[in-house]
């Protein structure tokens, strides 16, 4: 059994949003988007058919298209931490071979090794997925030296192959 004690901060909540966004077909879609106006406007500048003028008003497109995304999900993440207790209110996560029991505010919830779904990281954060956009979203931090017992009983009971590990 580990036990995990979690405080999440709007960064770390900001880092898991820009993954789960960015991590699916839609968000890679609005960055292909946002650069394929840039690159419009300039090749359409290099042939000749638009003015110096409209090519910048095509680069602004596209930065716009592109920072538009991570822009909303810094707002969200910090009107989520104001409002959601779920990220707002510490909680400790408590891993054992019954599965994952969840404490906030008095409550407690455990979740059974066949509900959970994937395993994920992000520059800052793990993120434990229960449903399809439903996950724990804990700190790397949170870990400290017990992070290899903890994702070993992770692996153990969904499988390697459910379990997405980078840098």
């Amino acid at each position: 059994m580990e036990k995990l004690k979690v405080q999440l901060t709007k960064e770390q909540l900001f880092d898991f949003l820009l993954y789960h966004t960015f991590s699916k077909a839609s968000g890679f879609l609005v960055n292909m988007l946002g650069m394929c106006v840039i690159v419009l406007g300039a090749v359409m500048q290099f042939i000749g058919k638009i003015q110096f003028g409209q090519c910048v008003l095509y680069v602004i497109a596209g930065v716009v298209v592109l920072g538009y995304t991570p822009l909303l999900l810094r707002h969200r993440a910090k009107k989520q931490m104001e409002v959601n207790p779920e990220y707002r209110d510490p909680r400790e996560y408590t891993f054992s071979d019954e599965g994952i029991c969840v404490a906030q505010n008095g409550e407690e919830k455990t979740y059974d090794w066949s509900k959970i779904q994937r395993t994920v990281t992000t520059p800052k954060t793990i993120g434990i997925y229960y449903g399809k956009d439903l996950a724990f979203i804990i700190p790397k931090e949170a870990f400290g030296d017990r992070f290899v017992p903890v994702m070993q009983m992770v692996v153990q009971h969904i499988g390697l192959n459910n379990v997405r590990l980078t840098q």
